[in-house]
This record gives C-alpha cells, sequence and structure tokens, in this order.
C-alpha cells in the first residue's frame, strides 16, 4: 500500500506543470470545479437569519448548509443547530425595493 504525499513540489513531480494546482492537490485543468468552489465559500451564508449563530462548525457554529441550483438561481438550503431553524437562502443578483410614502 502505497501513501499519497501531498507536499507536492514542481522540482521532484513534473506532473505539476501539467495542471496540477498545490492549493488543492488534484488535477483543476478540468474546467468549473475550483471557481465552482471558491464563489460557493465565498457567498455561503455564515449565519443564521433567526438567531445569528454562526453555521460553520469552524467558527462554532452547529449548522449545515448545502448549494443547490434552480435554473439560473443559486439556493443555499440551511439548517441552524442552535436554534433548529431551516430554510433556503436565494441569492439575488439584484433586488428593488421602495420607499414608503409618509
Amino acid at each position: 500500500m502505497s501513501v499519497v504525499d501531498l507536499d507536492l513540489d514542481p522540482e521532484l513531480d513534473p506532473e505539476l506543470d501539467a495542471g496540477l494546482d498545490t492549493a488543492f492537490g488534484l488535477d483543476v485543468g478540468r474546467g468549473w470545479f475550483p471557481d465552482d468552489a471558491e464563489s460557493h465559500r465565498r457567498d455561503a451564508p455564515r449565519f443564521c437569519p433567526a438567531c445569528g449563530s454562526a453555521f460553520a462548525l469552524a467558527e462554532g457554529g452547529h449548522g449545515l448548509t448545502t448549494e443547490y441550483w434552480v435554473r439560473g438561481d443559486r439556493v443555499f438550503v440551511c439548517f441552524c443547530g442552535g436554534c433548529g431553524w431551516s430554510g433556503d437562502i436565494v441569492l439575488a443578483e439584484r433586488v428593488v425595493g421602495h420607499e414608503a410614502a409618509e
């Protein structure tokens, strides 16, 4: 059984010049995945809209966020372990509001 070494060094491994990314240790020359993963990390909701608790375990939270797509919309289904709230958060490109008359 062999052990995979994730300390990638381009001088020791010529395949690194063939589309491998040392940050991921994977072949990223295949298309959209690295950009999509980065946009998910950037855009995923971090806090519960009901109680303000963090979703991510790394930030002390007890929640979950998963992204899926409906046509052109990006939807995050979320669960907060702090208060029990669950729901969908849809990202919007543009929001048009109005100002109430006085």
